[in-house]
């Protein structure tokens, strides 16, 4: 948190990403979490621990508010949010055994949490950096536990 953050914590004093900027910014965030969910159920799916789908199902509820909080913004702000009509679960599959299914929704989550790091450094208003931050905890947490899922798994080697 920068000084002016500290110092100008209410109301966003100094220049900020407009609504129609929010919006456009938040869209492809949109997209990318409902395309990341849908690697998450695919695996919940399809994994042969029953445990290790039952922890990715619970972290799927909170995911699943994260996209709403980020689609109300888009609402708050006069927007249309992406709603993931468009898109087919069966484009979002994941190869391979337990083990590279948990690697490959790793490197997506991975992806996901860089992209929002990265777009928290723009000058959002200060509730939509709220959400943002939230969004980025949340992913952390999804990221740790899949850490944990991998740690004693070995990753696939790559046949590129």
């Amino acid at each position: 948190m920068g000084l002016k953050d500290l110092i100008f914590n209410k109301g966003g004093i100094g220049p900020s990403l407009s609504r129609r900027e929010t919006i456009e910014r938040l869209n492809p965030l949109i997209r990318q979490h409902m395309e990341l969910n849908l690697y998450y159920n695919f695996v919940i799916d399809h994994i042969t621990d029953p445990t290790v789908a039952a922890s990715l199902s619970d972290l799927q509820k909170v995911a699943r508010a994260d996209v709403g909080k980020m689609m109300e913004t888009v609402f708050s702000c006069g927007g249309v949010a992406f709603n993931g009509v468009e898109l087919e679960p069966v484009d979002y599959t994941l190869d391979g055994d337990d083990d590279a299914m948990l690697f490959a929704l790793r490197d997506h989550e991975e992806s996901f949490s860089e992209t929002i790091e990265a777009d928290l450094e723009l000058d959002h208003q200060i509730r939509t950096k709220a959400i943002l931050n939230l969004v980025l905890t949340n992913s952390q947490k999804r990221l740790n536990v899949l850490k944990t899922l991998t740690k004693r798994r070995r990753r696939p080697q790559s046949t590129a």
